[in-house]
């Protein structure tokens, strides 16, 4: 199990450390106000443009390929060294039994 980058023991040491700092009375309060903060910021415009900013930036590399050409470039090259590939190993006899 893996939730934001963070495993199974870590998120239960998180959760002992919020229940040795908060207490168990505490603890539930501070929970439904955490839930309500994130659910707040989750549905927020600034949420939204933090997201959209991430997917662009993925994109960007492959996005920039396209627009320069360079895309097709490499598709060339990809052709070409398969097609030398090819003619090498065709050129290549089978092996002889001695």
């Amino acid at each position: 199990m893996n939730l934001f980058g963070i495993g199974l023991p870590e998120i239960l040491f998180i959760l002992f450390l919020a229940l040795l700092i908060f207490g168990p009375k505490d603890l539930e309060r501070t929970g439904k106000a955490l839930g309500k903060g994130l659910n707040k910021l989750i549905r927020s415009d600034t949420w939204k443009v933090v997201k959209d900013t991430g997917r662009e930036l993925k994109n960007l590399p492959n996005r920039l390929m396209r627009e320069s050409g360079l895309e097709d470039i490499k598709q060339a090259t990809t052709n070409e060294i398969k097609k030398t590939t090819d003619e090498i190993s065709q050129s290549i006899p089978a092996g002889k039994d001695e």
